[in-house]
């Protein structure tokens, strides 16, 4: 640990102003030494800090300084105990080049300012270390180099401790290269193989819009206390002194103390004492160069950054190729030293599980536990990735940093999650527009013959059931993206849905060769579906059920050292099994010991994984682990929350988690940012009516009541999204019920559509009567030429929905809950334009034709 030299300083200093104020110090004025100094030097050219330093051992007190008002005399100061300053004073301080002696042999040559060591200097202790650098009130900041005798350390330092770029080197010429916090070295500049990386997930590429902010200092650091004074009706006098600086210290306060760890920094302090390290260079808060970008978001690493970016002018930065080691760049430096080794090497074995080797290197302190590679990945990352949660709890033990990002933004959290809900477990839903359109299947008949088996194509189009005599069995094409050319059986759900002629069919290849215990292989081309849900693997001719799978697993974990089976096998599945339910325990660890779930949105926020695939208990872990709700997609991508992806999520999965965000949600009126999207049926196109409009003006006031309801049309609600859906009747009906219960609008209105409307056209008449019944209007006047719901039930494009005795039904549904038939609406032809009734519409669609492609 290096040497810590301010207490020392900081207490002889105050002393010394004791003495003074009570008697004069011996002082011996210098005759050949001007009267006035600045407390800037002038110098002609660029000058290395090595340069600078070695002005200050002695030439530093002859330099010529620029005139400045305060007036600065030489003398000397001595204490009791035999402490002893011989250099410059003003205002009563030390300030100016002076040297400071410790009776306990420690010493400081260099810059003074307001009594502090505060510029470039020389430290050194008994034992011959020291430090050459810059010193800002007494404590080392910016660039310098740390002598320890056995080995040297050049870089940054911030409050007196290593912060940032630097490079240790030892008497063999090896060096630990990266940055630095305290004595850790917690950033290497070299990248581990294998590291985890967004570049393997493609399919999340869409979801990458997260910029890197610009690092910037500003010019004038302002403090703010709550709102302004006329604004603030608990404004009390004693905030006051947190805003004016003149009020904050009283005046000339530096005579008679010198505490700036315990005191307040004012900004016009701040200014005055950065002015004096940044005296000849440019301002740290201008840009004079190509702008630096944030490149990890880790709090810690922002600041090292930031305090980077300060000193990037000092001639240090560039002559100890500090902004290689900012870029992640080792060329150019010695060989690996025995940090860095200890820390390439404890990533590795994080990986592989060794918890002895890692545990006896935290405990004899050769590595930091929160170290990470260029890529900011992690030693933690790596054994959470691979599902190694003793390592994470040793490490988190040791104070590795639970929600350190990478580079490209993420957190272990999402790593795990990234794994464990890949992309194939979500569930299509309407939300996102991820329901596959349905397609004509072109079906394969398979007709037993005497050579063998005949196979012919049917019809384009989706044929019946064969009756269950019928030996003939269909086949539909392989799904994209299967690992074999040949033909899957249509929809294999069971061993039972698949007939013995049909199984007899196959080729020896498509079963699969046995293995070596005896047992079948699965068939590459099997459908395999994800652990989250119930899990079962189908073959052409075997079925292996979930108890099967669970009794494998169960052996596979009483293994010491288990290989890994290809996951083609039966073995490799109850594998698969296996290493799924410790990435859920890693992932539940890892909340449990802080990680943040709202922290990292790369490639989304936590919550939407489990959402997105319909994992209940994935979701309720997350918001127990306190997950918020308004979060949103990025505004590329719809804005959707958690609770529109919930609202479409087909089956009971959806009912259950959209309640349970209904019970931490803040705004289930939450809009989408598709306000400008059309309903798919309506961009059906029809030929133009034969009917010619003439600017009917429609049935005369009298006839109808006249709505004062001002519709509000805006982006998809949680609503609007159940009611647009098309699968499971009940389940949607389900969810648009907890909706109404915890609040929901029902009036209003997206795409010209409101939530009835939108009912009404998907087909689903028990939402349409959950809506009516918990007071959604009917008579609510639509957008976009829609006219009204009565004109939605008979609107071309939606004929298809329901039978006629359906249509009449829910019209007298309609009517009851006080549907007005003679309530006008528009009828729009090009610009010709009629206002008329509900039945104007049905009978002004009725002559149109759908256009043929």
């Amino acid at each position: 640990m290096e040497r810590d030299r301010s207490s020392a300083s900081l207490d002889y200093s105050s002393r010394g102003r004791v003495e003074e104020q009570d008697g004069q110090p011996s002082a011996v004025e210098d005759p050949g030494h001007p009267d006035s100094y600045s407390l800037v030097t002038a110098r002609e050219g660029p000058v290395s800090l090595e340069e600078e330093v070695e002005e200050t051992e002695g030439p530093l007190s002859e330099l010529h300084l620029k005139v400045a008002p305060i007036q600065l005399v030489r003398g000397v100061q001595t204490w009791p105990d035999g402490s002893v300053y011989q250099g410059e004073f003003g205002l009563n301080v030390k300030m100016g080049y002076g040297e400071f002696s410790w009776p306990t042999g420690e010493a400081y040559c260099g810059q003074f300012y307001r009594d502090h060591c505060h510029g470039l200097g020389t430290y050194t202790w008994p034992d011959g270390c020291s430090f050459t650098g810059t010193f800002y009130l007494s404590q080392r900041e910016g660039y310098g180099s740390m002598n320890l005798k056995t080995r040297l350390f050049q870089g940054l330092y911030k409050a007196d401790v290593r912060f940032g770029p630097g490079v240790e080197t030892y008497p063999d010429g090896s060096q630990d290269v990266g940055l630095w916090f305290r004595e850790h070295l917690i950033k290497l500049a070299t990248e581990m193989p294998g590291s985890f990386s967004m570049l393997s997930y493609p399919e999340f590429s869409a979801f990458l819009t997260c910029s890197r902010e610009r690092i910037s200092l500003p010019d004038q650091q302002t403090m703010e206390w709550g709102p302004p004074e006329d604004q603030d009706p608990f404004f009390y006098e004693y905030k006051r002194f947190l805003l004016n600086d003149n009020l904050t210290l009283p005046l000339e306060m530096q005579v008679y103390s010198t505490d700036s760890c315990h005191l307040p920094m004012t900004s016009s302090l701040r200014r005055e004492l950065d002015a004096q390290i940044f005296m000849d260079d440019i301002p740290p808060f201008v840009d004079d160069e190509e702008p630096w970008f944030i490149t990890n978001e880790t709090p810690l690493l922002v600041k090292i950054q930031k305090q980077a970016y300060k000193f990037r002018n000092k001639e240090a930065h560039t002559s100890w190729k500090m902004g290689a080691i900012l870029e992640g760049n080792r060329t150019g430096f010695g060989r690996t030293g025995p940090k860095e080794q200890f820390s390439q090497e404890m990533i590795l074995k994080a990986e592989q599980g060794a918890y002895d080797w890692i545990c006896g290197i935290l405990k004899d302190r050769l590595a930091c536990a929160d170290v990470a590679d260029s890529k900011g990945y992690t030693v933690l990352a790596a054994a959470a990735v691979h599902c190694h949660n003793d390592i994470v709890s040793l490490l988190l033990d040791h104070g590795a940093n639970v929600n350190k990002f990478t580079d490209e933004g993420l957190t272990p959290l999402n790593m795990c999650l990234l794994l464990y809900y890949p992309s194939g477990s979500f569930k299509p839903n309407v939300a996102e527009r991820t329901v596959p359109q349905e397609k004509p299947k072109q079906l394969l008949i398979l007709k037993p013959s005497c050579s063998g088996v005949e196979m012919t194509v049917g019809s384009t189009y989706e044929a019946v059931e064969l009756a269950p005599s019928s030996r003939e069995q269909k086949l539909l094409p392989s799904p994209p993206g299967s690992q074999e050319d040949g033909l899957a059986l249509g929809a294999p759900q069971s061993l039972e849905s698949s007939s013995p002629s049909a199984q007899g069919a196959l080729s020896d290849r498509e079963k699969g060769p046995e293995d070596a215990s005896g047992g079948l292989d699965v068939s590459p081309l099997c459908s395999e579906t994800h652990f989250a849900s119930n899990l079962c693997v189908h073959n052409y001719s075997i079925q292996l059920s979930r108890g099967m799978l669970e009794k494998s697993a169960q052996a596979y974990s009483t293994l010491q050292a288990p290989t890994i089976p290809d996951k083609g096998t039966v073995r490799g599945m109850a594998w698969s099994m296996v290493e799924h339910r410790c990435r859920w325990l890693t992932i539940k660890l890892l909340l449990h010991r802080g990680a943040d779930p709202n922290l990292c949105c790369v490639p989304m926020r936590a919550l939407f994984f489990a959402v997105k695939a319909g994992d209940v208990d994935g979701v309720q872990l997350l918001l127990e682990s306190g997950a918020r709700t308004d979060i949103r997609y990025p505004p590329q991508l719809g804005a959707l929350t958690p609770l529109h992806i919930a609202a479409a999520l087909p089956g009971e999965e959806g009912v259950r988690i959209t309640e349970l965000l209904l019970h931490a949600i803040t705004d289930v009126d939450a809009q989408a940012a598709d306000q400008d999207e059309a309903y798919k049926p309506d961009k059906l196109e029809l030929l133009p009516s034969s009917l010619k409009l003439s600017n009917e003006p429609g049935p005369p006031s009298s006839y109808y009541t006249t709505s004062m309801r001002v519709a509000e049309e805006g982006g998809r609600t949680a609503l609007h999204v159940a009611c647009e859906r098309e699968d499971s009747n009940k389940c949607a009906r389900d969810v648009v019920q907890l909706l109404l219960s915890h609040g929901a609008d029902p009036n209003l209105l997206w795409s010209g559509h409101s939530p009835l409307s939108l009912s009404i056209a998907s087909g689903n008449d028990l939402i349409v009567k959950e809506l009516l019944s918990c007071g959604a209007d009917p008579n609510l006047p639509l957008t976009r030429g829609l006219g009204s719901a009565l004109c939605v039930v008979c609107d071309l494009a939606y004929e298809q929905r329901r039978s006629t005795d359906n249509k009449i039904t829910l019209i007298d549904r309609l009517l009851q809950h006080g549907a007005d038939i003679l309530k006008p609406v528009t009828l729009m032809q090009g610009d010709r334009m009629a206002v008329g009734t509900a039945v104007d519409y049905g009978y002004f669609q009725f002559f149109q034709e759908w256009r043929q492609p």
